[in-house]
C-alpha cells in the first residue's frame, strides 16, 4: 500500500479524480484498495465535481477520511512497516508535508500535526532536519511574511520535543531558543500561537533554570509599546517565566525587568496595569522581590506613589495600595527611605520647573523693553 502511495505523485491523472487538491482520487466504496494519496501543497482549491462512486461533491477543504488514510504513512502495522516507510520518507516528504502546515483549515492542521509528530518519533535520522525546518518556517514568518496558518500546531509538537530534551542541553537547543523561539514574540498575530509558545518558553526554563535571565532579556528586547492585549500575554508567560526562576538568575535581570514593570504599573490601560500588580499575588515571585526588595522598591516606588494619586480605574488603585503596603511591612526603614527620596525628587522638579519659567520671564521682559527690534523673527 504504502508503495502505491508514494507512487501516485508520478502517475497520470485518471478521469476518477474527482478533486482538485492534489491528494488523488476520492476513496473507493468498493472492496478494492483504498486510492493513490499524493503530496502536493500546490493545489489547495475549491472542490472538485461530484464522485462517479458516491454522487456527491467532496467537501473543502480535503475531507477528514483522506486525513486517515493519509496517516498510514507514519504507523507502524504489518501492511506498513517503518523499514519500508524509510525508502520513501525523505526530506523533499518532510518539506511537503510541512507546507501543508499552512492550511486554513483547523482539523487538516490537527492531522499534519499528529503525522509530524509520528515522523519525528519514529524516524531519529530526519530529527535534526525536521527542527531546521520549522525554524526556516518561524524564520519566514518573523522577517518576511508574518503570516502563517499552522504556527500553534508546529509549537505544539515542539512543545513535546522539547519536554524530551536530554540534560545538559546541547548549544543548538539554546541557540533554537535564542534565534527562533523568543523572535516569535514580534508578530502581530502572537495571541494565535501565544499560548503553545509560552509553554514552550516555559520548558526550557524548567529544563535549564540558567535560561531564565536569556529568556527574560528576550521578552524585553520585543516588549510592545503600543498593543495593549499584547503586553497582558507578556505579562501573563512573565509571570511563568518568573515561577520557575532562581534567585541568582532574577538578580542579573531584576533592574530592566522591573523598570518594564513600573511603566506597566502606570499604563492607563486598566488591563496592563491590573495584570502587573497581580504579580504580586505569585508567592514564589514576592519571595524573589523580598530578597532584593533594596532594589526592587526603589525603581517603583514612583509608579505606587503616581497610580495612589492619579489613576483612574478604582480596582487598580486598590491594588496599588495593597502591594504598597506590602512593601512598607516588608521593610519599614526602606519603605521610609524611598518616600524621602520621591519627595526630595518632587521638590527638585519643582524648583526646576520654577527655573525654567523665571528664564522664560526674563527673556520675555528683554523682548518687550527692545521692542523687539532686535528679534529675529521666521
Amino acid at each position: 500500500m504504502l508503495r502505491k502511495i508514494m507512487k501516485g505523485g508520478h502517475r497520470k491523472p485518471s478521469k476518477s479524480d474527482g478533486n482538485d487538491f492534489g491528494f488523488g482520487a476520492p476513496r473507493n466504496s468498493g472492496s478494492g484498495p483504498a486510492n493513490n494519496v499524493v503530496v502536493n501543497h500546490s493545489s489547495r482549491a475549491a472542490p472538485g465535481p461530484p464522485s462517479p462512486h458516491t454522487g456527491s461533491a467532496i467537501a473543502a477543504p480535503p475531507p477528514i477520511w483522506l486525513w486517515k488514510d493519509y496517516g498510514q504513512l507514519s504507523r507502524g502495522n504489518d501492511k506498513n512497516d517503518t523499514k519500508v516507510a524509510k525508502r520513501y520518507i525523505d526530506h523533499s516528504f518532510v518539506l511537503k508535508l510541512l507546507d501543508l502546515f499552512d492550511s486554513e483549515d483547523p482539523r487538516e492542521r490537527e492531522y499534519l500535526k499528529t503525522i509530524l509528530h509520528r515522523i519525528y518519533g519514529k524516524f531519529m535520522v530526519h530529527r535534526p532536519f525536521i527542527r531546521k525546518a520549522i525554524n526556516n518556517i518561524f524564520y519566514r514568518l518573523v522577517f518576511e511574511t508574518e503570516r502563517h496558518s499552522g504556527i500553534g500546531e508546529l509549537l505544539e509538537i515542539l512543545g513535546s520535543v522539547i519536554n524530551g530534551f536530554a540534560l545538559p542541553m546541547k548549544e543548538e537547543h539554546k541557540l533554537f531558543l535564542v534565534r527562533a523561539l523568543i523572535p516569535l514574540h514580534k508578530p502581530k498575530l502572537i495571541s494565535v500561537y501565544h499560548q503553545q509558545l509560552s509553554y514552550c518558553i516555559t520548558q526550557f526554563v524548567e529544563k535549564d533554570y540558567k535560561l531564565a535571565d536569556t529568556v527574560i532579556r528576550g521578552l524585553l528586547k520585543y516588549w510592545p509599546v503600543n498593543n495593549c492585549q499584547k503586553e497582558v500575554l507578556f505579562l501573563g508567560e512573565l509571570e511563568e517565566v518568573l515561577e520557575a526562576t532562581q534567585s541568582a538568575e532574577f538578580q542579573r535581570s531584576m533592574v530592566p525587568l522591573f523598570r518594564q514593570v513600573a511603566r506597566c504599573l502606570t499604563s492607563s490601560h486598566f488591563q496592563v496595569a491590573e495584570r502587573a500588580l497581580f504579580l504580586w499575588n505569585n508567592e514564589h515571585i514576592v519571595s524573589l522581590i523580598a530578597q532584593n526588595r533594596s532594589v526592587v522598591l526603589p525603581i517603583i516606588f514612583e509608579a505606587l506613589e503616581k497610580n495612589i494619586h492619579g489613576h483612574w480605574n478604582q480596582a487598580v488603585h486598590g491594588l496599588t495600595v495593597n502591594v504598597r503596603k506590602m512593601f512598607l511591612e516588608m521593610d519599614t526603614e526602606l519603605f521610609e527611605e524611598c518616600q524621602r527620596q520621591h519627595a526630595e525628587k518632587k521638590s527638585r522638579a519643582r524648583d526646576v520647573e520654577e527655573q525654567r519659567e523665571l528664564t522664560w520671564k526674563r527673556l520675555a521682559d528683554v523682548a518687550a523693553q527692545r521692542g523687539g527690534e532686535d528679534m529675529i523673527t521666521v
